[in-house]
Parts: structure tokens; C-alpha cells; sequence
């Protein structure tokens, strides 16, 4: 169902008189029967009484499709309308990531975009840790985290220099492709992700800068970076790292870096096309593609002036908004997307 309907559907519900078992019949007709023809048939049912700290993995309990009837979702022990909307949000969106690197000069200026990668995500209720050696799953209800796992390979090509940024979109997409709406938009700087890097270089990489008196170069180590999204809303983690060119990155080179960087920001009447009116759509200015987009980092080639600029590689791990925010946006679709284009 179109997501336009089904949401004059939740609205009426939530005027309805009846209570859960309004929400139930929902639960039932527009989560469970469409699920039990689905290999994703996982349900989330979300508990009434909130566990403690130490009890947090009884937060939400996991049934199948094939048991929900064995499982009362209108029962007492259940929050049935959250139940709904916790399985609305994880079932009946098809969600997309995309990271830029951007450049603006000046705020409420046009966006330039120089490169663009997008990945499909799936929301879960679950946070898989990414940092350490130890990976870890554990409930992260009310917060929906969207993990790429293998970032480092998705986001190989997010490299930024000077008066750069990366900017992260997150793109829900109904089922039937007819609304799309950008509930995540943020950006962070080039200069505050190398700051990150080199307040948190170890005690072993600063003696060595400190015995070689600064002349010898030395790298600094990766680190998970992990940033507030505008407004405190929503959290991203980043894995920043100094960027190392590998000897691939140097094959069928026509233009180095600088050189693409610049016909980028060149405007001719054969990039009009490929122009985004950002203003149309959120009244704060424009959005400009260069003549070179990149969907994935398979065909991209570029060739780095280390001598002159310092990059890093910034790779995100995760993408993680409160339930209730989420739903916020789909119920009002107040924003539409803006580095996302099926």
C-alpha cells in the first residue's frame, strides 16, 4: 500500500476510541499477513513495562511470522501501538545512505558535489558494534541504527582535503516507490575530522613525532569518530583515517585530483542538466553536480596532490535516529531528499 494511504490510515487510528485493538487489527492486516509471504519475518514486539538498565535485553521480544498468533500483540504485556510502529518503520521502508564529498563556501551558498556513493540500509533495533575487537549485538530500542558493514569498502572513496566536508543523507522509500523522504541531512568538516585524528594519536606515534623533532612524518592512527547530528538529532560514527594512496589509485589517470576538482566547479550549459535546484526545495540555496558522478566506488580513479594537501579517509559505520523522530518525518514528509536520485 502506498504509503500516502496508509498513513490516513494511522491517523484515524489515532483518534480511534478502541486503543490496542485498533493498533492490533493495523498490526495484523498492514505488518503480520504481508510479512508471512516474506523471507524478512522477523516481528518486534515492543514490551509495556520498561526493563531496567541490567534487564535492557528484555525491552522487545522476537517472534516469527509463522508464531505471531500464538503471541496476543494486544496483550496487556505489550505497548501495541508501539509494536506497530517500531515494525512500520523496520518493515515497510526500503532505506538508502548516501555520503558526498561537498564543498561550500560560504553558508547558505551553493553546494558543490564532487563525489557521491550510495548503499542501500536496513533499520534494526539492534546496534552491532564496529570498534574493538570484540563485536557485539545489543538492543539499542528506542534507537533504529542503519550499520554498514562493510564500510570500508563502500566508502573507500570518501577522501576529503582542505575546505571540504562529508555530507550524510539517509533516504526512506516506501514500498510501492512513490514517496521519498530524507529523514537524516548532516555534514562534518574536513578540519574537524583531522583534528579528531590528531588529538587522539597515541602516546607511541606522538614520542616518535617528538625524538624526530617533527621531520619525519608520522602517521596517525585510525580512529572511530562519533558525531551528534544537527540539532542532537540522530548520531553517526565515522572510521577517519589518513589517506593512503594504493598503487590502483594511480592506473588510467587522465586528470589529477586538483585539475578534476576544478572542472567540477566550472559551470557550462552542458552541466544545467545536472543542476538541483536546492532553493525550490528547501528555500536555503542550491545544489550543483560537476560533470563527474559516482554511484559506487568501483570506476572512481583519482590522483592525490600529497605533497601539497593532507586528506583523509572518512568511512561511515553507522547511522542510528530515535524511533519516534523517524516517524515524525514520514507522518509530515517534510523533506525531500536532496544528494539521493534513484
Amino acid at each position: 500500500m502506498e504509503w500516502k494511504k496508509l498513513k490516513h490510515i494511522i491517523s484515524r487510528a489515532r483518534s480511534n476510541t478502541r486503543g490496542d485493538k485498533e493498533w492490533g487489527k493495523l498490526f495484523t492486516e498492514y505488518i503480520a499477513t504481508p510479512l508471512s509471504h516474506s523471507t524478512d519475518d522477523m516481528l518486534f514486539y515492543v514490551r509495556a513495562t520498561k526493563p531496567t538498565l541490567e534487564d535492557s535485553q528484555t525491552l522487545l521480544d522476537i517472534f516469527r511470522t509463522s508464531t505471531c498468533a500464538e503471541h496476543d500483540v494486544c496483550s496487556n504485556l505489550y505497548n501495541t501501538e508501539e509494536t506497530f510502529y517500531l515494525n512500520l518503520l523496520l518493515h515497510n521502508f526500503n532505506y538508502v545512505l548516501i555520503c558526498a564529498v561537498c564543498q561550500q563556501k560560504q553558508p547558505g551558498k551553493d553546494l558543490k558535489v564532487f563525489r557521491s556513493f550510495s548503499v542501500p540500509v536496513y533499520g534494526s533495533p539492534n546496534k552491532h558494534t564496529m570498534s574493538g575487537k570484540a563485536k557485539q549485538t545489543t538492543i539499542s530500542y528506542p534507537n533504529i541504527y542503519f550499520s554498514v558493514y562493510n564500510f570500508d569498502e563502500i566508502f573507500d572513496g570518501i577522501v576529503l582535503t582542505n575546505n571540504e566536508m562529508v555530507c550524510v543523507e539517509l533516504v526512506a522509500i516506501d514500498k510501492s516507490e512513490t514517496v521519498q523522504i530524507s529523514v537524516f541531512l548532516g555534514s562534518i568538516r574536513y578540519e574537524v575530522l583531522d583534528q579528531a585524528l590528531k588529538s587522539r594519536a597515541s602516546l607511541t606515534n606522538k614520542f616518535m613525532k617528538q625524538m624526530s623533532l617533527g621531520l619525519i612524518p608520522v602517521p596517525s592512527e585510525p580512529q572511530f569518530v562519533t558525531m551528534n547530528g544537527p540539532k542532537s538529532r540522530g548520531r553517526v560514527e565515522m572510521y577517519v583515517s589518513d589517506f593512503k594512496p594504493k598503487p590502483d589509485d594511480f592506473k588510467d589517470v587522465t586528470v589529477n585530483y586538483e585539475q578534476r576538482r576544478c572542472q567540477s566547479s566550472s559551470s557550462t550549459a552542458a552541466d544545467d542538466d545536472e543542476q538541483q535546484s536546492y532553493s525550490s526545495r528547501r528555500q536555503t540555496g542550491s545544489i550543483t553536480y560537476g560533470k563527474e558522478k559516482y554511484r559506487s566506488t568501483a570506476n572512481w580513479r583519482f590522483q592525490p596532490n600529497t605533497k601539497t594537501h593532507h586528506y583523509v579517509n572518512a568511512q561511515l559505520t553507522y547511522l542510528t535516529l530515535r524511533w519516534d523522530e523517524l516517524l515524525d518525518d514520514l507522518m509530515e514528509c517534510r523533506k525531500k531528499p536532496l544528494l539521493y536520485h534513484a
